[in-house]
């Protein structure tokens, strides 16, 4: 099993844009691509935390275990 992050799915549900995220956590708009393409080796603690206080969520809705 796999982890997967649905940052794409959360932000485009709360109709924010990945400049305006990135804006928000004073990321690279390439750090927030590569992290909803899934091409992101790993995404620290504290960014997941970030994640979730702009997208008013909870860890649990970003990462999901999916089947390889």
């Amino acid at each position: 099993m796999a982890i997967e992050i649905r940052l794409k799915q959360m932000r485009e549900a709360k109709g924010i844009s990945q400049n305006a995220l990135a804006r928000e956590l004073g990321m690279s708009l390439t750090n927030i691509q590569k992290i909803e393409r899934g091409a992101a080796k790993s995404v620290p603690l504290d960014t997941l935390d970030n994640f979730c206080r702009v997208l008013e969520c909870k860890v649990c809705d970003l990462l999901v275990q999916v089947d390889n």
